[in-house]
C-alpha cells in the first residue's frame, strides 16, 4: 500500500450492488493464496461438489463466479451445446443472468472453449458439467 493511503483503505465501503465477474478457475484471486475458505462465504464453503466440500478442496473444482470479493457460484463451458452451464451460491438475479450471457457470448464468438488448464477438454470437464446442471 502506499504510504499514506491507510485512511482511504479504511474508509473503503463495498458496493451495495452485486459486481459479477465470470473468472477462470486459475485467475489470481484464489490460485495466488490457495486457501478457498478466504474467498466463500461460511456456508457455501460446506457445499459438496464432486463429492468433497468446497472449503476441503485446495483448487476450485470448476471456473468462478465472483461478486465483490467474494466466489458466488461455478461454471463451466460446454462447446457441444455452445453454453455455460453454471451455479449461484445464491439466488440469480438479471445482472448475474446479463453477466453469463454477456461471457457466454465472448467465449462462444471470441474464444471458442474457456479450459481451466492446458490439459483440460469438453471430455475431461463432462463430470463437472453434468454436477453444474444437476443442481
Amino acid at each position: 500500500m502506499a504510504p499514506g493511503s491507510g485512511a482511504e483503505f479504511e474508509a473503503y465501503e463495498p458496493p451495495k450492488k452485486p459486481q459479477y465477474a465470470l473468472l477462470a478457475g486459475i485467475d489470481g484471486m484464489h490460485l495466488l493464496h490457495r486457501d478457498l475458505p478466504r474467498v466463500l462465504d461460511a456456508a457455501d464453503g460446506e457445499r459438496v461438489f464432486l463429492k468433497k466440500a468446497l472449503s476441503a478442496q485446495p483448487d476450485l473444482p470448476a471456473h468462478m463466479i465472483v461478486d465483490r470479493g467474494r466466489i458466488a457460484g461455478l461454471w463451466e463451458y460446454d462447446v457441444e451445446r455452445a453454453e455455460i452451464v453454471w451455479q449461484a451460491f445464491g439466488e440469480p438475479d438479471a445482472a448475474l443472468r446479463a453477466e453469463v450471457d454477456r461471457v457466454t457470448a465472448f467465449v462462444r464468438d471470441e474464444l471458442g472453449d474457456a479450459r481451466g488448464f492446458g490439459l483440460d477438454s469438453p471430455k475431461s470437464r463432462a463430470p463437472r458439467i453434468a454436477e453444474l446442471r444437476s443442481g
